[in-house]
């Protein structure tokens, strides 16, 4: 089964969970005791009148709660540990040495992954538009922890910046995917018309650059999603364009209907797990050419 059709495996089985009333541990998802979401209390309707997702939330399909800042305005936050999603794998959290010349590379891999964390964002296009979903990922010693922000109006951006700021605190090291060029940009934008301190670890591994420097000439391009199909051997799903994704937000919060954003938050989730592939790809010995592009 490819890490796609688990994912999709895995949010029938959220679904099918949350409409019989159980729903995910917060104790599993690694969060601290103060971040541990309040699931949303709601009154239980007769089995013969199911109540609609779009009452719901996305709460009926992403299990999760709210995070709030000191002003109380709150985000929801839907958590997950990487192998809820696919199988473990021998080399997570672990990294070979590099090929010489790649300090970063090195640096990252004596310092070990714990204080690294990964950053992927969804946003409604120009720096003037809202960030409206962040996806993180860390490595916790056991397993990648998955957090996602998710901004379900226009006015939540603001608490989405105030808990994202809270835990880039916790790190030494942002690995992002072009990250130098649009994500911390667009998130010290965002940040500075809110007014909302944020500070983003000081050190910066923008994966992109290392990818050229490794794979240019040798792949069609050095998209994230070429370097997942060719690299590391990932494919992709149900996926959604990035064309879309502004459109499916501004829809959610017109009519409030969560299921058309179910592939935006599975596009988010596999973008930051495909990061620390490519990283561990990066580590790895150059292979021939021939190796490469298939």
């Amino acid at each position: 089964m490819s890490p796609s059709d688990a994912l999709k495996s895995r949010l029938g089985e959220l679904v099918r969970k949350r409409r019989a009333g159980t729903l995910m541990p917060a104790g599993r998802t690694g969060m601290k005791d103060e971040e541990v979401l309040a699931q949303p209390t709601r009154r239980r309707r007769r089995m013969t009148e199911p109540e609609p997702a779009v009452m719901l939330g996305v709460e009926a399909y992403l299990p999760g709660g709210e995070w709030r800042d000191a002003k109380g305005t709150a985000v929801y936050i839907h958590e997950r540990l990487r192998s809820d999603v696919e199988k473990r794998k021998p080399h997570w959290g672990r990294l070979p040495e590099p090929p010489p010349g790649e300090p970063e590379l090195s640096a990252v891999r004596s310092e070990g992954l714990e204080r690294a964390l990964f950053l992927d964002l969804e946003t409604c296009g120009l720096s003037s538009s809202p960030v409206f979903l962040a996806g993180t990922m860390f490595w916790n010693g056991e397993d990648f922890v998955i957090r996602q922000y998710f901004a379900r109006h226009y006015g939540e951006e603001v608490a989405l910046l105030h808990a994202l700021a809270e835990q880039a605190r916790a790190f030494d090291l942002l690995v992002t995917f072009n990250g130098k060029s649009y994500d911390a940009p667009f998130l010290h934008s965002r940040a500075m018309t809110h007014r909302v301190p944020l500070q983003l670890p000081s050190r910066h591994l923008d994966l992109l650059h290392a990818s050229r420097r490794r794979w240019k000439g040798r792949l069609p391009d050095c998209r994230l999603t070429t370097i997942e199909r060719h690299v590391t051997r990932r494919r992709r799903v149900g996926d959604v364009s990035g064309a879309e994704v502004p459109d499916l937000y501004h829809a959610f919060v017109r009519d409030g209907d969560p299921y058309p954003l179910v592939p935006v938050f599975h596009h988010n989730l596999l973008d930051v797990i495909t990061m620390a592939e490519i990283l561990n790809a990066l580590c790895q010995p150059e292979k021939p050419r021939s190796m490469v592009w298939e």
